[in-house]
């Protein structure tokens, strides 16, 4: 979870130019395409897991898991660089 949290908040943090605008519709593309690129890559990895390594197996705890971790690394991301009114 925490590997996934690092991921989406390292992905978010190539957009963070977008957060210095006050475009509301960069900083929300930013943020799904981040949270979209790390489930995605969550999900791949697991699949990879299950039919491609023949000692790992995939698991779907793992990837809600990591699910979670992103969700979790996207929200410190908007708390850490949201402006302050």
């Amino acid at each position: 979870m925490l590997m996934y949290a690092g991921f989406a908040f390292a992905c978010l943090w190539g957009y963070r130019k977008q957060f210095v605008s006050n475009d509301l519709a960069y900083k929300r593309k930013a943020i799904i395409l981040a949270v979209i690129i790390s489930i995605a890559y969550g999900g791949l990895t697991e699949l990879m897991q299950e039919y491609i390594v023949k000692s790992r197996t995939g698991d779907w705890f793992d990837f809600l898991a990591d699910s979670i971790g992103t969700g979790i690394g996207a929200l410190i991301f908007y708390l850490f660089f949201r402006r302050k009114k």
